[in-house]
């Protein structure tokens, strides 16, 4: 049975994280009349030559997202705010828009942020503490490849493919090119060669030409 999504909440460490997990998928359901909400924990601009709040609210715009949240926790160095504090920032977004679907960032990514953020997305979202029907997590390129191939467990384990025209891949990388300097030359993974490369690839899985992957941490139909 397929389950409508009607109120989708993404929740991210840094600003890019959403455009380079889900955003195509985010673009195709915002087309589709899907409200989409944004909320970014991080907002440390101390290593980069681009305003952050104005490059999320730039990538969020060529999405379609409607709400931003941007949160002023430091990038990298989220284990120094402590877990109960990143989830008590979850739970009340949560609350507030009330989605019934959420995207994070996946437990088997290298970044420890990543980490703790997909860990306060799993506490705010419990069964019994939410109206959330599904939980998915998404990749990210050179984080989730990173720590595969460093050999970090649980690896990404996709059970959920997003199929996605050429229009909604190139609206992610307009809402990548948003974030400047954090596009990389090929053959760096956050190239835009390399975007491409890893949506071909999680197409030809599922025998389409395009497609982001997730993993459903759990789904009530």
């Amino acid at each position: 049975m397929h389950r409508l999504i009607k109120r989708l909440l993404v929740v991210g460490a840094h600003g890019d994280d959403e455009t380079l997990g889900a955003g195509g998928t985010i673009a195709k359901l915002t087309d589709d009349g899907v409200s989409v909400g944004l909320c970014v924990m991080t907002n440390d601009d101390g290593s980069r030559r681009v305003n952050r709040a104005e490059a999320i609210k730039g990538a969020a715009k060529a999405l379609g997202i409607e709400l931003v949240e941007i949160n002023a926790l430091g990038d990298s160095r989220l284990d120094t705010h402590g877990q109960l504090e990143l989830n008590r920032v979850v739970e009340r977004i949560v609350q507030d828009f009330n989605p019934d679907t959420v995207f994070t960032t996946s437990m088997a990514d290298l970044s420890v942020d990543h980490q703790m953020v997909s860990r306060a997305v799993r506490v705010a979202c419990r069964p019994n503490r939410s109206d959330v029907r599904e939980l998915r997590c998404f990749e990210v390129r050179s984080s989730t490849d990173t720590g595969e191939a460093l050999g970090i467990e649980p690896t990404f384990r996709p059970n959920c493919w997003q199929p996605l025209s050429e229009i909604h891949m190139d609206r992610k990388l307009e809402a990548m090119r948003a974030y400047g300097n954090e596009i990389e030359l090929w053959p760096q993974p956050r190239s835009e060669d390399g975007i491409k490369i890893l949506a071909k690839y999680r197409g030809s899985q599922v025998a389409t030409d395009l497609a982001e992957a997730f993993e459903i941490v759990y789904t009530l139909l």
